[in-house]
C-alpha cells in the first residue's frame, strides 16, 4: 500500500509488485555529462556481448548525473541476467573498441568483472533476480 498526501487529504493506492522495477543499475565512474548510458540486458550465454540482447535501457548523463553517479531501473521477470554498461559518449548506440575488443568508451560489466586475459564470460557476469530487488553497482573504466 502506497500513500500519499494531496491537497491536506492522504490518498492511498495499492501498487502491486509487478509494477515496481526490481534491477537498479547504479553506473559510477563517470566523468563528464557527454552522452548517454546505455544498459544491455542478456538472459543467455550464447547472446552475451552481440546485438541480441534481450532488453535495454538508456538515459542521457546530462542531467542525470548526481556527483559520478547514474542511477536506472528495470523491471524484469525472475531470472538469471547479465549486463553490459557504457558510456555512449558519442550517441552513436555503439561501444567503440580498439582492434583487439578493448573498449574506447567507459564501460562495465554486472558483477563488476574485469577479464584480464580474453573476453568476459558470461557465467561470470550472470545474477538472479528473484522476488526482491537486486541492485548492481558498477564502476565504469
Amino acid at each position: 500500500m502506497k500513500s500519499m498526501l494531496l491537497a491536506g487529504l492522504v490518498i492511498s493506492a495499492t501498487v502491486s509488485a509487478a509494477e515496481n522495477p526490481n534491477l537498479r543499475v547504479i553506473a559510477t565512474n563517470i566523468q563528464s555529462d557527454k552522452g548517454q548510458l546505455i544498459v544491455r540486458v542478456y538472459d543467455n550465454a550464447d547472446d552475451w556481448l552481440s546485438d541480441r540482447y534481450r532488453t535495454f535501457k538508456s538515459v542521457k548523463v546530462a542531467g542525470n548525473r548526481v556527483g559520478d553517479s547514474v542511477t536506472l531501473e528495470l523491471l524484469l521477470p525472475p531470472g538469471q541476467y547479465a549486463l553490459s554498461v557504457f558510456q555512449d559518449i558519442d550517441d552513436d548506440t555503439k561501444l567503440k573498441s580498439n582492434f583487439i575488443g578493448i573498449p574506447k568508451e567507459p564501460a562495465a560489466l554486472s558483477n563488476n568483472i574485469r577479464p584480464k586475459f580474453g573476453p568476459p564470460k558470461y557465467k561470470d557476469a550472470v545474477f538472479t533476480i528473484g522476488s526482491g530487488p537486486v541492485e548492481q553497482k558498477l564502476g565504469l573504466q
